[in-house]
């Protein structure tokens, strides 16, 4: 497995399973050989993958009480967060043009009722319950917006959306700073040199609010980018006051 959620609201561990083409649900305090207390499996949901598009993501919305999947082919399941069994989708967004798989990032804003997809180095913005082939309020790309593609990425609670960009194979990947109400080729507003500074590329990011810091994840990639040091998996902590 790659991805999971925590519902802190709920006390839930979420996790992807790829070979089982599932979702489990464990408690918070889960330990051991323990079994899950909820699982979404079976063809009704439409969980499905492939060697290279393994469903490697899941994203908790806790505030509304959904869980968010994206799936070959192209496309985002949306499940309740109580679902189990071979549930169906609650909603789909169809990708249409974005070509999402099941390793695309997807996060929610409860607070600007927005989902934000990350497809092949440009963030698209829609309305958080769109479905079927909507179509996205705004998208954020461009040789000035340098925005990349990362797993996970995060939206402040004043609207910063917290992602990665540059040139991973030029040495230039950086975490940055936009704005949800940015539209188009838009530069970042602040960003840190992370591959600069550490030699490692973003491969996921989390926020701590109360310690006002953005932590970044670092681990193999499929392109093979790795830093001076030889060292892969890692985790590097950045103090980052201004976005909280």
């Amino acid at each position: 497995m790659h991805g999971f959620a925590y519902d802190a609201p709920h006390d839930e561990i979420v996790v992807m399973s790829p070979l089982a083409q599932a979702v489990l649900t464990f408690r918070g305090g889960a330990n051991g050989e323990e079994p899950p207390i909820r699982v979404i499996q079976g063809p009704h949901t439409q969980i499905q993958g492939t060697a290279y598009g393994a469903n490697a993501i899941v994203t908790v919305d806790p505030v509304n009480g959904e869980i968010y999947v994206p799936v070959v082919p192209n496309a985002i399941l949306v499940f309740d967060r109580n679902a189990s069994g071979d549930a169906t989708p609650k909603r789909v967004l169809n990708g249409g043009s974005i070509n999402i798989s099941g390793q695309t990032g997807v996060s929610v804003d409860p607070v600007h009722n927005l989902l934000l997809v990350n497809g092949r180095n440009a963030m698209y913005l829609f309305d958080r319950t769109a479905s079927g082939d909507a179509q996205p309020k705004a998208v954020i790309q461009g040789p000035r917006s340098q925005m990349g593609s990362v797993h996970e990425f995060q939206v402040t609670s004043k609207g910063w959306l917290i992602a990665a960009g540059g040139d991973f194979a030029g040495g230039t990947g950086f975490v940055g700073a936009w704005s949800i109400d940015d539209k188009g080729d838009v530069a970042p507003r602040w960003r840190i040199p992370v591959q600069q500074l550490t030699g490692y590329v973003p491969y996921s990011i989390v926020l701590d609010p109360v310690h006002q810091e953005m932590m970044m994840a670092a681990a193999g990639r499929s392109n093979r980018i790795r830093p001076p040091n030889g060292i892969m998996n890692t985790v590097i902590t950045f103090s980052w006051p201004e976005i909280f």
